[in-house]
């Protein structure tokens, strides 16, 4: 992939290295620590463009107090998480595009290690720091050492190692990637990750704890609307994604973010033959060790509407594609290992 830097725009450090998107929406009582993290970042070649999605509290307010000449504030009428972040995408003009949620949080070193990790491996084009959950009156424990980094395949485990505030993605990568998919108030970031997998296969992870995502009520997570979602909604992207994935039945983490969906609550609302549709199309696409007795149990446990049977079943399956997921990314971990390579590459001069 060709690095394209003659959009960058051009500071007193050089070429913009990052772009910050940081996006809020009546946020006024948590954007003030959002936004100081970013300008406590040891490394300071960045721009950090704001977008406030139509926020009718003192959110603006908040912001204006920052006097930086690297603050960039964009605002708009509300459209959304996705929407937001798109209009702060066409405004990027540096190297790397970090995201980061108004609500979240950074430790001051998140941008450094992410700078280190792509000069480091200049082959990849995906970094995710290690994140951790905080509830409002938290104060989290940092954890991992500094400047360690791991690659690791987006589908096998890589994928349900991120969260979007932990992200930072180089520019020509981001720029061949469709949008956001506008209008989705729950799993835009899943369905961006799956559209990502189709560009690049490799991601990095800093073992570090790099970004905090705050938990906290009111946010998307938590409404009711985003909770109630049905699943007709929620998978008709995920679906038309997977199914354009080469090699898409090794893709253990979108097995696991598909299934996780399949709630028994979520189900019984649906029709009994569409409910029926839905599972035998996802079978189609799974991996055979993962179509056996669990999801086949799991269809049969559906189609007779014994809630308890459901659940009982839908537990199995889960702990079974999270299992595969380990056992899959611990089994590319040792074929990585230098003695792996060696005895591989002797058995192949042998043959």
């Amino acid at each position: 992939m060709e690095e394209k830097n003659r959009n960058l725009r051009y500071s007193r450090y050089g070429w913009i290295e990052f772009s910050v998107i940081l996006i809020a929406y009546n946020l006024e009582h948590y954007l003030r620590k959002t936004v100081q993290s970013v300008l406590d970042q040891e490394f300071k070649n960045f721009e950090l463009i704001i977008v406030d999605d139509g926020s009718t509290d003192g959110t603006l307010q908040v912001v204006e107090f920052f006097q930086d000449s690297r603050i960039n504030v964009i605002s708009q009428e509300n459209g959304g998480a996705s929407h937001a972040r798109n209009t702060g995408m066409k405004a990027a003009k540096g190297k790397y595009v970090a995201f980061l949620d108004g609500d979240d949080y950074w430790y001051p070193d998140h941008l450094k290690m992410a700078y280190d990790f792509f000069r480091k491996h200049p082959g990849v084009y995906v970094y995710a720091a290690r994140y951790t959950w905080n509830r409002e009156d938290c104060i989290p424990r940092r954890k991992g050492k500094p400047c360690s980094f791991v690659v690791r395949k987006l589908g096998l485990r890589g994928l349900l190692s991120i969260h979007t505030s932990s992200v930072v993605l180089n520019s020509s990568l981001a720029s061949s990637l469709p949008l956001w998919e506008a209008g989705m108030k729950y799993g835009e970031d899943v369905l961006y990750w799956m559209r990502l997998m189709r560009r690049t296969a490799m991601i990095g992870l800093g073992k570090r704890v790099g970004s905090i995502y705050v938990q906290r009520a009111g946010s998307a997570m938590q409404e009711q609307a985003c909770r109630d979602i049905s699943v007709e909604d929620l998978l008709t992207h995920r679906l038309e994604e997977w199914k354009l994935m080469p090699h898409r039945e090794w893709q253990f983490a979108v097995h696991f973010l598909i299934l996780r969906e399949l709630h028994v609550p979520r189900l019984l609302k649906m029709e009994k033959e569409a409910r029926i549709r839905l599972l035998k199309e996802i079978g189609s696409m799974l991996h055979g060790w993962l179509e056996g007795p669990c999801f086949n149990a799991y269809v049969q446990a559906c189609s007779r509407e014994e809630p308890a049977e459901m659940e009982k079943a839908f537990d199995k399956l889960q702990a079974r594609v999270n299992c595969w997921c380990v056992w899959a990314d611990r089994a590319e971990r040792w074929c990585m290992r230098p003695w792996s390579l060696l005895v591989n590459g002797l058995y192949k001069g042998f043959l």
